[in-house]
C-alpha cells in the first residue's frame, strides 16, 4: 500500500473518529453535578434533555415517546394542547367527585362507589390456585379464590399502560412464583390512554378512593389486616397507590412501593403527591428523577440506581431514552423480586457494582431501612 493511501484511510479514519465522539457529547454531554442536577450518576456521562431537544424540538416538556408493544413509536402530550380524546371521561370522574363528598363506612356507600366507576376501573385477583385471574365484577366475587390470611398486594399501572401490560404482568408473576399471596391487579386504561397527561394525572384522586375503597371493603367486611397490604404502583399509579393510603380508615397499610413516580404536574406541593406518610413504610425507586420522574427524596428509603436518572442502562434510544429510563424502576423491581441475589444497594455514591452490608432495592428491602441508597445495575 503507498503512501498516499495510508494518508487517505488515516484521514477518513479520523473524521468518523470525531464525528462519533462529537455525537456522543451531544446528546450525553460530560458535566459536573450541581444541586439542580439530580443524584450523580456513577458514571461519567450525564444525559441533557436540552441538547436532546435540539434534535427533537419539545420532547420531554410537550410530548413524550413511548415504545409499543410492537416495537411502533407513541406520541403522547404532557399538555392540553394535544388531540383532546378522553376528556369525556371526566363526566363520570365528575360524579364520582360528588359522591366521594358524601363518604361515609356503610356497605351501600362502598357499592355505590363501585357502581360509579366499575366500567372504567377494574380488579382481578391473582393466586397461585387461580394463575388465569378473577375478575372481580361486584364485591361478592371478593369471596371466590381469595384468602384474607395471606398478604395480598395490588399493582397499578401508570399513563400509557394497562392492567395487561408487562409492568403488571411480571410483577404479578414474580410474586406468585415467590410466595402464595393474593394479588390485585387494578386496570384503569380507560383513563390512562388518554395521549393527553393533565386528563389522567387529574384523574389520580378519584382513582385512589376507588383503590381505598376496595382496600376498605376486604378490611371491615373479609377480615384483612392492613398491615398485610402492599400497594405498589408505576409513575401516575404510584401516586394513586399513596393517595389511596391515605384513605384506609382502620390505620396505616404496611407498605407503598413507588416506581419512578411521576414528576409533571407533581412537582409543586409535596402534600399533593407519594410521600412517607401514605403507609407503615414507603420505599421509591428513582430511575428517571428530575425528567419524567420525581427526584426528590420522598420515601422511608429512596433508591438511585445508576444516579437514578437517564439514561439507565440499555435506555440510550436518543428519542426514547426518557420512557425507557422510566420504565426500568418496574423492570428492576420485578427483577428483586425473584433474584436469587438481592441487589444491594449502599449510602455511599461511589461506583461499585455492590456494596458490603448494603441493603436490598425492591421487594427484599426491610421495612428498618431508612435514607438514600445507590448501586449500580445492568
Amino acid at each position: 500500500m503507498n503512501k498516499s493511501a495510508i494518508l487517505l484511510i488515516t484521514f477518513l479514519c479520523g473524521i468518523i473518529l470525531i464525528s462519533v465522539l462529537t455525537a456522543v457529547l451531544v446528546y450525553f454531554p460530560v458535566s459536573k453535578s450541581s444541586a439542580t442536577d439530580g443524584p450523580p450518576e456513577n458514571g461519567t456521562l450525564k444525559y441533557s434533555r436540552e441538547m436532546m431537544q435540539k434534535e427533537y424540538p419539545g420532547l420531554g416538556t410537550d410530548y413524550v415517546i413511548f415504545e409499543g408493544d410492537n416495537g411502533e413509536k407513541i406520541y403522547a402530550y404532557l399538555k392540553g394542547d394535544g388531540p383532546m380524546q378522553g376528556y369525556d371521561l371526566f363526566n363520570n370522574l365528575n360524579v364520582f367527585t360528588t359522591l366521594v363528598a358524601s363518604a361515609s363506612t356503610d356497605l351501600s356507600y362502598i357499592q355505590d362507589v363501585f357502581s360509579v366507576l366499575e366500567e372504567i376501573v377494574s380488579f382481578t385477583l391473582y393466586t397461585r390456585e387461580h394463575p388465569e385471574g378473577i375478575k372481580v365484577e361486584s364485591l361478592e366475587d371478593v369471596a371466590d379464590g381469595f384468602n384474607a390470611t395471606r398478604k395480598t398486594k395490588f399493582i397499578t399501572h401508570g399513563w400509557m399502560s394497562s392492567g395487561s401490560s408487562e409492568t403488571c404482568m411480571n410483577i404479578k408473576e414474580g410474586f406468585l412464583n415467590r410466595s402464595d399471596v393474593n394479588v390485585f391487579i387494578m386496570d384503569w386504561s380507560l383513563v390512562a390512554d388518554v395521549i393527553v397527561y393533565p386528563v389522567p394525572a387529574a384523574a389520580t384522586r378519584p382513582i385512589s378512593v376507588y383503590l381505598a375503597e376496595f382496600v376498605n371493603y376486604l378490611i371491615e367486611y373479609v377480615g384483612v389486616d392492613p398491615i398485610d397490604v402492599h400497594f405498589v404502583g408505576h409513575s401516575l399509579g404510584a401516586h394513586i397507590s399513596g393517595f389511596a393510603g391515605r384513605q384506609i380508615r382502620a390505620g396505616k397499610i404496611g407498605r407503598i412501593t413507588g416506581l419512578d413516580p411521576a414528576l409533571p404536574l407533581f412537582d409543586s406541593n409535596p402534600e399533593e403527591r407519594i410521600n412517607h406518610n401514605d403507609s407503615h413504610f414507603v420505599d421509591i425507586i428513582h430511575t428517571c428523577a428530575g425528567f419524567l420522574g420525581i427526584e426528590d427524596a420522598i420515601g422511608h428509603a429512596d433508591f438511585y440506581p445508576n444516579g437514578g436518572t437517564a439514561p439507565q442502562p440499555g435506555c440510550s434510544y436518543f428519542d426514547l431514552t426518557e420512557s425507557c429510563s422510566h420504565g426500568k424502576s418496574w423492570k428492576l423491581f420485578a427483577k428483586s423480586i425473584t433474584i436469587p441475589d438481592p441487589l444491594l444497594a449502599c449510602k455511599d455514591k461511589k461506583d461499585k457494582k455492590q456494596c458490603e452490608d448494603g441493603v436490598p432495592m425492591g421487594e427484599p428491602t426491610p421495612s428498618h431501612a431508612r435514607g438514600t441508597y445507590y448501586l449500580k445495575t445492568d
